[in-house]
């Protein structure tokens, strides 16, 4: 009906799974104003220079994994170059999908748990962040 596809970011084009999306952590904000130089006057006056260059900012966190789902999750951030790639996502202010060029700030892994005897690790939910870089719309 609007569009939905059921899917909410892709990466390059690669879908990151819901699965790994931490229940009610997930937010976005579409279309973000940008301003440059804003200044307030000797009057108070608080003046704002409007760009017309919108970004959208994509958060949430993955849920507490072990080794094996870190894994996975890995596989798809190291399979973007994160410093410039193409986001897609579903702007819930148009109902309908759109992509831009965005990076992606470090993900820190922090170990809960460590299982000696099984060689594996359980670490903390961990916040993921997607950023547009401003694009004309």
């Amino acid at each position: 009906m609007y569009g939905f596809e059921g899917w909410l970011v892709k990466l390059d084009g690669t879908e990151f799974p819901i699965k790994w999306m931490k229940a009610d952590t997930y937010t976005i904000t579409p279309d973000q104003t940008t301003d440059i130089d804003d200044y307030t006057d000797g009057n108070g006056v608080f003046h704002r220079n409007i760009l017309p260059a919108k970004a959208t900012k994509i958060e949430f966190d993955v849920p507490p994994m072990r080794l094996a789902e870190v894994s996975q999750v890995q596989a798809i951030l190291n399979g973007i170059n994160k410093d410039s790639f193409t986001l897609s996502y579903f702007n819930p202010n148009t109902l309908s999908y759109q992509s831009g060029t965005a990076y992606m700030p470090d993900v820190d892994w922090e170990p809960y748990m460590v299982y000696k005897d099984t060689n594996d690790i359980l670490f903390k939910a961990r916040r993921i962040a997607f950023i547009e870089y401003g694009e004309e719309r």
